[in-house]
C-alpha cells in the first residue's frame, strides 16, 4: 500500500489498536517520568510485556461486501529497578521481588499435597476396614 494513501476500515482499526497498545507499553505509563534533583537523576526501569490479538477481513460479495476488524490488547508493566545517574556515573539498582510472592504459591502447593495425602489415607483406611468386616462376616458364616 502506498504511504500517501489513507487507510480506511479494517486496516485503520487494526493500526489504531496497535498504536494504543504501543503507547501504553512504557515504564513512564506506570511509574512516571525520570526525576531530577540537583545533579542526580533517577530513571524508572520496567519489564514491559505486551500482547495484541487482532483480526480483520474484507469481502466482495454483492450486497454484502465490506470490511471489518477487531481485536484487543493487553500490556503488563512490572517494576524492574531504577537507574541512578550522577555526575560520577550511572548505576542500576534492581528491585527485588519479596519472599511473599514466592510464599503464596508454595503454600497453595503444600495445601493441595496435604489434602491429597489425607484423602488417600482416609480412603485406604476405609477400604481396609471394609475388607476386615467382610472377612469377619465370612468367618461367622463359615461357623
Amino acid at each position: 500500500m502506498p504511504r500517501n494513501k489513507v487507510r480506511h476500515g479494517a486496516m485503520a482499526a487494526l493500526n489504531s489498536l496497535l498504536d494504543n497498545t504501543r503507547s501504553a507499553a512504557s515504564s513512564t505509563t506506570a511509574f512516571g517520568s525520570p526525576v531530577t534533583s540537583g545533579g542526580t537523576t533517577v530513571v524508572p526501569v520496567a519489564r514491559v510485556s505486551s500482547l495484541s490479538i487482532m483480526g480483520g477481513g474484507t469481502g466482495n460479495v454483492p450486497f454484502f461486501g465490506g470490511d471489518g476488524a477487531g481485536g484487543t490488547g493487553c500490556t503488563r508493566v512490572r517494576p524492574s529497578g531504577f537507574l541512578v545517574v550522577t555526575p560520577e556515573g550511572a548505576a542500576f539498582r534492581p528491585i527485588r521481588q519479596s519472599a511473599a510472592a514466592l510464599a503464596i504459591p508454595l503454600a497453595v502447593i503444600t495445601a493441595v499435597a496435604a489434602t491429597r495425602i489425607v484423602t488417600v489415607s482416609v480412603r485406604e483406611a476405609r477400604r481396609r476396614k471394609r475388607i476386615a468386616a467382610a472377612q469377619e462376616e465370612q468367618q461367622e458364616a463359615g461357623r
